[in-house]
């Protein structure tokens, strides 16, 4: 049997290992794997700066099954990217001449199980396990890595012929595991491009970070950022630190010492408001927050039912974040109060405000949703906020810091990582209206989840204050607007509409969107083209169809439907571009948890060779 597998990322990684572990009772399986950048792909390669972090900890990612995968197939454990960094990492470093090897060696010792490495050293990671894999070969299995960009998989009977400029090859079965892609610009973004290039104007339209051209932004220019989210902190630190910066600790509190070759950062987004630090993590291997008020037998009962209202899903949701928060809260707050009896009798009442006033919570610690989403409220006119973002900024870190299980707020917003099968189980049973789709989880409760629980390392918010304080960064408010006049860019907030932010440069912070119908890849296209793919569109209530950009694919299986509504049995495709159909497709593999993404490899996998 032939395989193909387009993409050498972590996703792209997962499927060659439970390939290769499925493939033990076989005759000969032959595998090959197509990715320009190589193992760990291009958003982990090692020409990027040493700065740019991996959002999770290190004791927190792997590429390993381990006991708690229930999908059924092999289980063959292996370090997480800590245990990796402890124990083979130096030597691996060592064997190859890397760039920045004495760095990346001092990084490693450096490191501990709560921190976040570099980017590079999790692509290292991953070239160190492509190595490792092919030691678990039979010699009935091979594996060869093209470094090549694939242009074309097209059908020819029951075989797939998969093209790059320099390779053409037939295979019975392909896995499509592409990561981010650029996409064409549309509508404000292709306004804001073409505008620029009439006026002679700088726009860096959404993509990763280390990817943009920044060398035309010099010291003291001007420059509008707009979008608040992980992105913006990458670019902050492209801007920064790495021309020359330098952070420095006195006497607690830190401060910035400008280079001079900074530019004058102007940034906001939509809501106005940085994403939310990561909180410092207490949590031990295969630690999670078990459910309430979401349990097992609850979500069989919707599945019975084979319909749930998600306004009525997604406040019991909010019941388990503010289990969580209540109960740090009374553990560490309120030491006269029976934390357990408050447990239950929350537990019970499904959180009624009676409940706290019986047992006495001061009303200033009430968790307020409203307050939660817009934490800005308030704010009028005259006031500054500047004032008011430095002290967010403070109680945020201060909160983070606190911890994972014992910080009240930040036990309540890691609980919601804890969460996310409750809601892809929800989606894989399509217990939502086509309407309630769009409104409650795409329209509402994805773009607020990533804003409190997908934030950056808790040092980036102390660095952001840092900036504000020294005055390279100045942030303009909630409901940011951009628009064109006399040559340039002009930002402001709709809730400081007469402060006017003026600049010939302009950043959109953010990667692009999931939107194959929009992608610059060649082999999407291609395939869209020649209609063996389709996209995923959901027909709501007024009859409009709403395009969530995703590939169409079987959600249990992750086969490919054609345009007819067939599927494609050996043409599969499975994480980022599945956004959509899937939820959360980008996360990364935790250990001890039956992580999502392996579950997919696995089930991928295990479809192959049963399929046979």
């Amino acid at each position: 049997m032939k395989i193909a597998i387009v993409g050498g990322g972590p996703r792209g990684l997962s499927a060659l290992e439970r390939i290769v572990e499925w493939a033990r009772g076989e005759q000969v399986v032959q595998i090959t794997m197509f990715d320009p950048f190589g193992p760990g792909g291009k958003v982990w390669r090692e020409d990027q700066p040493l700065s740019l972090l991996m959002n999770s900890i290190t004791s927190q990612v792997t590429l390993f099954t381990d006991e708690t995968l229930s999908t059924k197939g092999p289980v063959i454990k292996g370090p997480n990217l800590y245990e990796w960094i402890k124990v083979e990492a130096v030597a691996f470093i060592q064997k190859y001449n890397f760039k920045n090897k004495s760095v990346l060696i001092e990084e490693c010792e450096d490191l501990g199980p709560n921190d976040h490495c570099s980017r590079v050293l999790y692509g290292l990671y991953q070239k160190w396990f492509y190595e490792y894999v092919q030691t678990r070969m039979t010699e009935q299995t091979s594996v060869k890595f093209f470094k090549d960009t694939v242009r074309a998989v097209k059908i020819q009977e029951d075989k797939f012929l998969v093209y790059t400029k320099a390779v053409e090859t037939t295979v019975d079965k392909v896995i499509l595991a592409l990561g981010h892609q650029e996409n064409e610009l549309v509508g404000n973004e292709k306004e804001l491009a073409t505008y620029a290039s009439e006026h002679r104007l700088f726009y860096s339209s959404p993509k990763n970070a280390a990817d943009a051209y920044l060398e035309a932004i010099t010291g003291n220019k001007s420059i509008l950022i707009r979008g608040l989210g992980l992105v913006f902190f990458d670019y902050i630190n492209l801007l920064t630190i790495e021309r020359g910066g330098i952070f420095e600790n006195k006497a607690g509190k830190l401060i910035y010492h400008p280079s001079g070759k900074e530019p004058k950062i102007f940034a906001g987004s939509g809501r106005g408001i940085p994403y939310h630090a990561r909180g410092v993590n207490q949590k031990d291997y295969g630690e999670e927050y078990q459910p309430r008020f979401l349990k097992e037998k609850s979500l069989n009962k919707f599945k019975r039912k084979g319909t749930f209202s998600a306004e009525q899903f997604f406040e019991l949701l909010k019941k388990e974040v503010e289990f969580v928060y209540y109960s740090a809260l009374v553990k560490n707050n309120y030491p006269k109060v029976n934390p357990l009896r408050f447990n239950e009798e929350f537990i019970r009442t499904k959180g009624a405000e009676s409940v706290l006033g019986k047992y006495g919570i001061d009303e200033k610690d009430y968790w307020d949703w409203s307050i939660i989403q817009h934490p800005d409220q308030g704010g009028e006119e005259g006031d500054s906020f500047q004032g008011f973002i430095i002290d967010y900024l403070n109680w945020d870190f201060l909160e983070a810091k606190k911890g994972t299980l014992s910080g009240p707020f930040s036990a309540a917003l890691d609980c919601l990582k804890d969460l996310r099968d409750e809601v892809r189980f929800m989606i894989d049973h399509e217990l939502f209206s086509n309407d309630e789709y769009k409104k409650w989880l795409w329209d509402w409760f994805t773009p607020l989840n990533a804003f409190l629980s997908i934030g950056p390392p808790l040092e980036r918010i102390a660095e952001l204050k840092a900036l504000i304080e020294a005055g390279i960064i100045t942030l303009i408010g909630p409901k940011m607007k951009i628009e064109t006049e006399a040559d340039c860019f002009i930002a402001s907030s709709k809730r400081y509409p007469n402060k006017k932010y003026k600049s010939h440069f302009l950043i959109d912070a953010r990667l692009p969107k999931i939107a194959n119908q929009y992608s610059i890849n060649p082999l999407v296209q291609q395939l869209l083209k020649d209609k063996i793919v389709s996209l995923h569109q959901l027909e709501l209530s007024t009859g409009d169809l709403y395009q969530t950009g995703a590939i169409l694919v079987d959600r249990q299986t992750n086969q490919i439907q054609s345009t007819q509504g067939e599927l494609l049995t050996g043409l599969f495709c499975y994480g980022i571009p599945t956004e959509g159909v899937h939820w959360l497709t980008a996360a990364t593999a935790r250990p001890g948890t039956d992580p999502w993404n392996l579950r997919e490899a696995d089930l991928i996998a295990r479809s192959i060779f049963e399929e046979k």
